[in-house]
């Protein structure tokens, strides 16, 4: 009798934890980002029809992504002529660096949109562009952030500062400007972008992320190497995240059909466990 009590129970508390486990999973929101770097001759060729580009919103299209982090936008993605679904919408103004997210699955949280200056180069002024997202099913909250990093290579001038050292101050003002904006509520962060550096790539990559991880951001990995690489040789696009988890990431290539001269990292979270 005792042994079959003993039975009982266990049958019982594995009936409750599978509970709560489906339960867990049916709570936690899926986040799938993609970062991309939209710069390439071929694609900036307006004489080129269909224009290259519309096979980046095509990729797009295909995988329903909650949101598209962009760079060096010659041609904003919303264009009818670029095809992109008429769900995704611009969050704020266009800038050298850009969030467009998902309307049918996400709105703008009410005065959200932030800028902060980066260090300048030769080609002018640099921004990191935020804004928060709440999911229309769920309620959820989250922060995005995206910047494109001073360049000083293929005749641009010199960060100010010398680049290592602004790479790694635009870093920190990142993550002290993250601390503030999401201290309220303790949300999801991301943080996307690029950081145009082929000398001593690796290196620099790892002083970026030593700032991050003082922040409690993580660099999305493949196998405990930096994604990629993702121009060239390097590693220079990037995707650091805080309270999620990294449930797949993978790049986006030319050797797909990227456009693009850089590689498109595609990342997908789970939120809310």
């Amino acid at each position: 009798m005792k042994h079959l009590k003993w039975y009982f129970w266990q049958f019982v508390i594995s009936i409750v934890l599978s509970s709560i486990l489906i339960a867990t999973k049916v709570n936690a929101t899926v986040v799938r980002i993609l970062q991309a770097n939209l710069f390439s001759w071929s694609t900036m060729d307006k004489k080129k029809n269909p224009p290259p580009i519309v096979r980046m919103t095509s990729y797009i299209n295909e995988h329903n992504f909650d949101f598209i982090t962009t760079q060096e936008n010659d041609y904003l993605l919303t264009d009818s002529v670029y095809k992109l679904d008429q769900k995704y919408k611009i969050a704020g103004i266009r800038e050298d660096a850009s969030i467009f997210y998902d309307s049918s699955r996400w709105a703008r949280v009410e005065n959200s949109q932030k800028t902060i200056p980066m260090t300048a180069d030769g080609g002018g002024r640099r921004l990191a562009v935020f804004s928060q997202f709440k999911n229309l099913k769920s309620g959820e909250i989250v922060a995005l952030g995206t910047t494109h990093l001073c360049v000083a290579w293929g005749g641009h001038a010199d960060c100010i500062g010398g680049q290592v050292a602004a790479h790694n101050n635009d870093a920190r003002a990142i993550s002290e400007f993250i601390e503030e904006y999401s201290a309220h509520v303790k949300i999801p962060v991301f943080v996307t972008g690029d950081f145009n550096n082929l000398q001593d790539n690796l290196n620099q990559a790892q002083i970026i992320e030593s700032t991050f991880v003082n922040y409690g951001l993580s660099a999305v990995k493949s196998h405990g190497n930096f994604i990629g690489p993702t121009f060239g040789n390097a590693v220079i696009d990037f995707v650091y995240f805080r309270q999620a988890t990294l449930k797949n990431a993978s790049l986006y290539t030319q050797t797909q059909g990227n456009p693009s001269d850089h590689s498109a990292i595609d990342t997908t979270f789970q939120i809310g466990l």
